[in-house]
């Protein structure tokens, strides 16, 4: 390689070192890519914010991941939706205005928002005092119980307790089981978060237990009546039981935000009582079986045994004259 060959090279490559350090320096915010997909993206006020994360991430030479922003953006944009649309508030009709407020009629972002509060807003429907309210309005006998609860006390005086979101989460509003008490409950009531009384969550888990139980005898008293009709038993007073069962168990779900444990426990016994009751009156007595009776010995037998000691006898003084 001659030398003016080599000096074009040395050129080209100083060239392509200055050009590289003078793009280091442009600002992300004029970068093409985010400039142009600002104007072709439909921007929602959320997706607006992180891509300004985005330009300060590219500012600070971070590497910056669009799908990650993106996955995230779409998460928030739809997860509300998605989790409301497989609830039991979708199934019956309850939709985004029942508890948020806004005009539905409006098909302007603008004019069916315009009511809307914050949920930092101290008057917003959904604020986390003002919930109890707001879910009271279709579910009142569950606010009935909740209102005389200490957690309601304590929502009212520090501020600082469970509300119904607190158990029943946004959008979803699922029942949790025995087991997801048990953790959930203890999340507060547990040595290390200093919330008495500590048994709680293994509380709620056996109560909620015996709950399970009683719809178990509640299923197997309505078996055993209709078997017992079939075979023209009498069931009437059998089936006040199981009603009157029935009819407690279905007031327990409103009584449980009431957390007194003691006085759920004995609607749960009381009901539990009134299940085997119906049992009992239907289910026929097992058939006593009969037990052979004792074999004595009788004249014949004792004949035989005084016959034997007889021989027995004239043997051994056979033997005592040999």
């Amino acid at each position: 390689m001659d030398m003016n060959m080599f000096r074009k090279l040395i050129v080209v490559y100083l060239v392509l070192i200055g050009l590289l350090l003078l793009i280091s320096n442009v600002s992300a915010s004029e970068n093409s890519c985010i400039d142009c997909h600002k104007t072709l993206s439909p921007f929602i006020e959320v997706q607006k914010q992180f891509n300004q994360i985005r330009i300060q991430h590219l500012e600070k030479s971070v590497t910056c991941s669009l799908e990650c922003h993106e996955d995230r953006v779409q998460q928030l944009a739809t997860a509300n939706y998605l989790q409301w649309s497989d609830s039991t508030h979708a199934l019956n009709g309850v939709t985004c205005d029942v508890c948020h407020g806004g005009n539905p009629a409006q098909p302007a972002k603008e004019k069916a928002h315009a009511s809307i509060k914050k949920t930092t807003d101290t008057e917003s429907p959904v604020y986390y005092t003002n919930v109890p309210e707001t879910c009271g309005k279709c579910h009142s006998k569950e606010l009935d119980n909740f209102e005389n609860s200490k957690h309601f006390k304590k929502l009212e005086d520090l501020k600082l307790a469970p509300t119904c979101t607190t158990c029943h989460a946004p959008h979803t509003f699922e029942v949790l089981n025995s087991v997801e008490f048990r953790n959930f409950c203890g999340n507060c009531h547990s040595v290390y978060k200093k919330v008495a009384p500590y048994d709680v969550p293994l509380n709620a888990e056996y109560l909620l237990g015996k709950v399970n139980k009683l719809k178990f005898n509640i299923d197997t008293a309505n078996q055993d009546i209709f078997w017992a009709e079939k075979e023209g038993t009498d069931v009437t007073q059998a089936n006040k039981y199981v009603n009157e069962a029935l009819d407690k168990m279905n007031k327990l779900a409103p009584m449980w935000h009431e957390f007194n444990m003691t006085h759920f426990e004995a609607e749960v016994d009381s009901a539990n009582a009134l299940a085997l009751k119906a049992q009992k009156l239907v289910t026929p007595s097992p058939t006593p079986t009969q037990t052979a009776a004792s074999q004595t010995p009788g004249f014949v037998g004792i004949s035989g045994i005084v016959s034997l000691l007889s021989v027995l006898l004239i043997i051994r003084k056979k033997q005592g004259h040999k």
